[in-house]
């Protein structure tokens, strides 16, 4: 019997609200209409960004000029506690990737610093709007390695060089030069590792974000939510007064 209670309070419990919900329809659909729209259109006027990605490969194992490197490197106490020590010529590769040196042969190779900060250069004077507080290369970094670029390694001990910026064959170009900025900087070490590169990166045909139609989907079920709260809230307010 307590059962057949419980069930029964359930099914009333969800007849109140969907009548609270019909009450209320049109409120409802104009909440989630006004949303939706609103969603398809800050999408649309987002800046697109594309994303490429390059695909390496570390096939020789460590050397003395590897060892020195790594030893003589101050990143590498702060990392090898996080990926459990230093095993595999991938992770150390990861180490490189990951360097201010390389970031800042990157920034340097493609000016960055402008890039970055196109809206603060006055194009006209040729020089920065605020003289005063001009970017700095250590914001620039930051952004760059832990908003523009990400690197992976998967299993089988690839790791892939992952872009995402507005101008595809600049991603696709910073992709790419990453792995010019690795060679370089293990020939500079006299790290004897060989990178092989499986697959370059190409610019982007297809933006990856903004995703319109999911933004638009999210933004149709929260407002619905929301609008049945708000409707449940009305009508409770509703009865208060009338009681």
């Amino acid at each position: 019997m307590q059962m057949n209670e419980t069930n029964h309070q359930k099914e009333i419990n969800v007849l109140d609200i969907w009548t609270i919900v019909w009450h209320r329809k049109f409120m409802i659909i104009a909440l989630v209409t006004i949303s939706t729209v609103a969603a398809l259109v800050i999408s649309l006027l987002l800046p697109k960004y594309y994303k490429s990605e390059a695909m390496i490969l570390a096939i020789a194992p460590e050397s003395g000029g590897l060892s020195a490197a790594l030893s003589a490197s101050p990143l590498v106490g702060a990392l090898a506690g996080s990926i459990g020590g230093l095993t595999t010529p991938a992770d150390k590769i990861l180490v490189f990737l990951n360097s201010r040196t390389i970031a800042n042969m990157v920034i340097k190779r493609f000016d960055l610093l402008h890039v970055f900060n196109e809206d603060k250069w006055d194009r006209v004077k040729g020089s920065w709007m605020n003289p005063e507080k001009p970017p700095l290369m250590e914001d620039v970094v930051k952004r760059l390695s832990k908003k523009v670029t990400s690197f992976r390694k998967s299993k089988e001990g690839t790791i892939t060089i992952t872009v995402e910026w507005r101008d595809p064959k600049l991603a696709s170009d910073i992709a790419n030069y990453y792995v010019t900025a690795l060679a370089e900087f293990m020939k500079d070490k006299s790290v004897n590792t060989t990178v092989q590169i499986i697959d370059p990166a190409i610019p982007a045909e297809k933006k990856s974000w903004p995703i319109i139609q999911l933004n638009v989907v999210l933004a149709g079920f929260l407002s619905l939510m929301v609008g049945v709260v708000i409707a449940m809230a009305l009508e409770s307010r509703s009865k208060q007064k009338q009681s």
